[in-house]
């Protein structure tokens, strides 16, 4: 037996005893304590399930553990009541509706923020002889906002589905994702840059140790993920710090670029993609009048930055924060991983929606404007040859944003999962609710996460766009949320998205190119979307080959 599960076994042990025992005929079981490294805990009620929220699962990334890899957890004493959110990591608000922020406000905002929450059956007081699949789950927010603190990351329902879910926050902005070349020259020796991306491995380690004291199998766990979350889904499967933390993943709306992804020393032509990692630090040191001499100056006065107002300065200079190559966690960029059969091989779920492009078509003018020119820089009269009828820079970018960087590189992705022995599945939503059918264009993104977590029915306004969150879901929206939501547990559960209960969904195989479509009819259809993304994948590794050149 190996060490990790002799470790296992005695923090099982240790939850088996603590559990308090339940009379003979007792409707409602009394809240478990759970007893895990770092101390016990006592959970909530919630449901037919028990929420154990605010878990500590590594050490406060604060002052001199500022953009350092997160360490183990400390130690606490007594029980901790596991019955309300940690803090959610600094970040602007307003950018979210009104009851995203109101949460975050709630759970506070502080560098203290490496917390997850977990909701399991409530059978956990009864028996302990079935191991449950874990789905670990990653909001989104463009890398630089959300927080498991959101009430739409509620675990009830998917407990009641008899599976053990985990919502992580992980640093962000420029507190997660940072690099400076005296931070580089400080600690060359650890891994840099990518540090919202270490929390969620560092999350995952975690899970490996102690799922087992909540009901869960450490060895079926599913990591899923929207937008950013997405994102960090395919990153994780591209790094090899990730092998054996998770054994099934799903990329819902990942916009992963196919040439070339950002680097932490190599700079680029292309837009706000073009700066390196160190060139972004040391225009923020520049900010913030650094001019110290010595790294040791350099460094201490990049950490004395209070939070505020490095989240302040993140709103003045827009910046995309998914993660970068840096050699040690982000090896290489994540396409080409991809493509030479490096990545993970495990079951693979990757899809988009047909109208992605509504994150930012209700942005002002102005900053349409300033995002269609970083989407097209770099871009050749060539490239924007497939979008002729959309004449404005705007109007190009949309669709960019929506073709280029969402829909051709998920099926993109998905194609190359035939390089190792697991399967795929490729999905894309079109489905629009009926109350506002024909009123917006298509699937806007993430419209189809209420569905996931089942909360759709008893919170509305978690719908997306804001114009569906006016109305209540109809009978027809609530089961096609209850099938979309079927297709993902059944997949937690077997590595599977069939079953029973749900139409039949095709593996994914570049040369049948079927697409379930998650419509009004939810069917696989072939070659859907095949002559514009072929275009796009085409283009892009023609940049990428242009980039080798430079």
């Amino acid at each position: 037996m190996n060490p990790r599960d002799t470790y296992r076994r005695a923090l099982v042990l240790l939850a088996v005893v603590a559990l308090p025992l339940v009379a003979l005929g007792e409707s409602t079981p009394a809240a478990p304590r759970i007893c895990i490294e770092g101390g016990c805990l006592r959970a909530e009620q919630d449901g037919e399930s028990w929420a154990f929220r605010g878990i500590p699962y590594a050490r406060p990334p604060v002052g001199e553990l500022r953009w350092r890899p997160p360490l183990p957890v400390e130690s606490w004493e007594g029980e901790r009541e596991a019955r309300t959110n940690g803090h959610a990591c600094p970040q602007p608000l307003e950018k979210y509706p009104a009851w995203a922020d109101e949460a975050t406000l709630a759970a506070g905002m502080d560098e203290d923020c490496l917390y997850l929450n977990i909701w399991t059956p409530n059978r956990l007081t009864q028996s302990r002889g079935e191991k449950l699949p874990v789905m670990f789950y990653l909001h989104g927010g463009n890398m630089q906002y959300g927080s498991n603190a959101l009430p739409l990351y509620r675990g009830n329902e998917l407990a009641r589905k008899g599976v053990v879910t985990v919502f992580v926050n992980y640093r962000l902005g420029y507190l997660g994702r940072f690099a400076h070349p005296a931070l580089s020259r400080q600690q060359s020796d650890e891994p840099l840059l990518n540090y919202g991306l270490m929390d969620q491995i560092a999350a995952l380690e975690w899970v490996q140790r102690n799922i087992e004291a909540f009901g869960g199998d450490p060895d079926n766990v599913t990591i899923f993920g929207h937008s950013a979350g997405g994102v960090s889904v395919n990153y994780l499967m591209a790094t090899p710090r990730a092998g054996g933390l998770f054994h099934k993943a799903i990329a819902q709306g990942s916009g992963v670029l196919l040439d070339r992804s950002m680097h932490i020393t190599e700079s680029l032509p292309r837009g706000l993609q073009g700066l390196s990692a160190e060139q972004i630090g040391q225009r923020l040191a520049a900010s913030f009048s650094i001019e110290a001499q010595s790294d040791v100056e350099i460094v201490e006065q990049l950490r004395a930055i209070p939070a505020e107002q490095l989240v302040e300065y993140q709103g003045s200079s827009p910046m995309p924060f998914n993660p970068m190559v840096d050699g040690k966690i982000v090896t290489d960029h994540v396409a080409q991983v991809f493509e030479r059969g490096e990545q993970h091989a495990v079951p693979y779920i990757g899809g988009a929606n047909s109208w992605e492009q509504n994150q930012i078509v209700n942005l002002p003018l102005i900053a349409k404007w300033f995002i269609g020119g970083a989407m097209l820089a770099g871009l050749s009269d060539e490239d924007l040859a497939a979008f002729e009828g959309e004449w404005t820079r705007i109007g190009l970018s949309q669709r960019w944003f929506s073709e280029g960087l969402f829909l051709a590189s998920t099926r993109y992705l998905a194609a190359q999962m035939s390089r190792v022995p697991s399967p795929a599945w490729h999905y894309h939503v079109t489905y629009v609710q009926s109350a506002i059918r024909g009123a917006v264009p298509g699937a806007g993104h993430g419209v189809e996460m209420p569905g996931v977590f089942g909360n759709l029915a008893e919170h509305p306004e978690f719908q997306r766009p804001g114009l569906a969150a006016e109305y209540m879901p109809s009978t027809e929206d609530l089961a096609w949320a209850n099938t979309v939501q079927a297709y993902w547990v059944n997949f937690a559960k077997t590595g599977n998205p069939n079953g029973t209960d749900v139409p039949e969904w095709p593996q994914y195989d570049p040369e049948t190119d079927l697409t379930l479509d998650l419509g009004v009819e939810i069917v696989p259809r072939q070659y859907l979307n095949k002559e514009t993304l072929d275009y796009l994948e085409e283009r892009a590794l023609i940049r990428r080959a242009a980039y080798d050149d430079l």
